[in-house]
């Protein structure tokens, strides 16, 4: 009777294992998985032994739960968490290859349980890259579209578009990026959150590479257009567009910043109840350059506010500026602190080291670099002066190899114009 019924179980095991097969191949990286169904997609999470195996997308699949056999998912599609910690990753992670070759995935849904990491894939270790997905709605803390937490994997050239959503480290593609990469990823999306909130990844280690953000971003602590925190490794070559608000620590690029940030760009609607900031809404760096070759453009609402940043610890700046419009908020008992550059530095032990970085002084209504203390820490110039390419040269700038200035428009980087006429 026992061996009847053990044999029973491994054949109903042996049924389930094989209910879904994949469109081809044998999961090796010269001959992956072709996946072409949402059936197979989620079949990669339903056997830990698929977890380091290639996958590659052969046609666009759609996960909207109108359609037959489509449903509002409670978990990650894939290398589900075990720990209903927020800080808590526990379980097996997508160590693997997904290839999404160009194609689609559309209108997926999560509603993620607090503590579990909400996204496509829960615990990223692996490589996610050419991958396209549409119509999101993602909701849980920590979520992202993509990954909930990328420990240490690769997302490359991967866009998405929708709404994402959470309490605490909640991102458009990556909720928690402890020592991932992301490379010319793109997101047009609305995060809302509170605390480590970003249109690209809520709370950052790592690196951002290429990246571009249209969103709108709302939260309360550290929210930013791009990241809502960083604790390390470099953005470059990065930029982001749209309306970010929250309470304090709020920036176009960056809510709060313990990074570098180099070649990278703002423009943004700031809006913030305590300190905010055109690029960063609070900077900090003990050790080596801080912020390079950046700028930030359109608006910084705050009691506490920077063209550039809004609160400096220790950083170090070179050749950037602030092109913004700034606005000050009277709260109680408290004068508003509102530079060109810095709203507020910090310099108990030693003062932060800026270098030919600049302001427009006009458009800003301005006239000092940092609203906290009377050093000059930059130069006020008219609209006029911040559109000729002679002041920025004269300080050192690279215009051969970093900046472009097209006639009429203030100075850009070249990355981002390869040609005037593009504009």
């Amino acid at each position: 009777m026992k061996r009847g019924i053990i044999l029973m179980v491994c054949l109903m095991l042996q049924s389930s294992a094989l209910s879904v097969e994949f469109a081809g191949g044998t999961g090796e990286p010269n001959d992956p998985y072709q996946v072409a169904t949402a059936d197979q997609l989620i079949a990669i999470g339903s056997d830990p032994n698929l977890l380091d195996k290639s996958f590659v997308l052969v046609a666009d699949i759609d996960l909207d739960p109108n359609l037959p056999g489509g449903r509002v998912f409670k978990d990650a599609l894939i290398a589900q968490d075990e720990s209903n910690r927020v800080g808590g990753h526990v379980g097996p992670s997508f160590d693997g290859v997904l290839d999404g070759q160009g194609h689609t995935i559309a209108n997926l849904h999560i509603e993620g349980k607090y503590g579990y990491d909400a996204g496509l894939f829960g615990i990223l270790t692996g490589l996610v890259k050419d991958l396209r997905l549409t119509d999101v709605v993602v909701s849980g803390t920590p979520c992202g579209a993509i990954a909930s937490f990328n420990l240490c994997g690769m997302i490359l050239r991967c866009s998405v578009m929708g709404q994402v959503s959470g309490v605490e480290n909640i991102g458009g593609l990556v909720g928690d990026n402890w020592d991932g990469s992301l490379v010319d990823c793109v997101a047009q999306v609305q995060v809302t959150g509170e605390d480590n909130v970003g249109g690209m990844v809520g709370v950052m280690g790592g690196s951002l590479m290429r990246c571009e953000v249209q969103a709108e971003v709302s939260g309360q602590r550290n929210v930013g257009g791009l990241v809502g925190r960083g604790h390390d490794g470099p953005i470059h070559e990065c930029r982001a567009t749209g309306t970010v608000t929250g309470s304090s620590y709020v920036g176009g690029l960056i809510g709060s910043s313990g990074m570098m940030i180099w070649r990278s760009s703002a423009n943004c609607e700031v809006i913030a109840e305590q300190t905010a900031g055109g690029l960063a809404g609070s900077a900090h760096w003990s050790n080596g350059l801080s912020i390079a070759d950046c700028y930030a453009q359109g608006s910084v609402t705050g009691s506490i506010v920077g063209g550039l940043v809004g609160e400096s610890h220790h950083n170090q700046v070179m050749n950037c500026y602030a092109a913004c419009e700034l606005f000050a908020l009277e709260t109680e008992g408290t004068d508003p602190l509102v530079g060109g550059l810095f709203g507020d530095i910090f310099t108990p032990y030693w003062v932060p080291l800026t270098v030919a970085c600049f302001w427009d002084a006009e458009l800003s209504g301005i006239a000092v670099s940092t609203g906290s203390d009377p050093l000059e820490l930059g130069t006020g110039l008219t609209t006029e002066q911040m559109r000729n390419e002679d002041a920025f040269r004269s300080a050192g700038w690279d215009f051969d190899h970093v900046w472009i200035i097209c006639e009429g428009d203030y100075p850009r980087l070249q990355w981002e114009v390869e040609d005037c006429n593009d504009l």
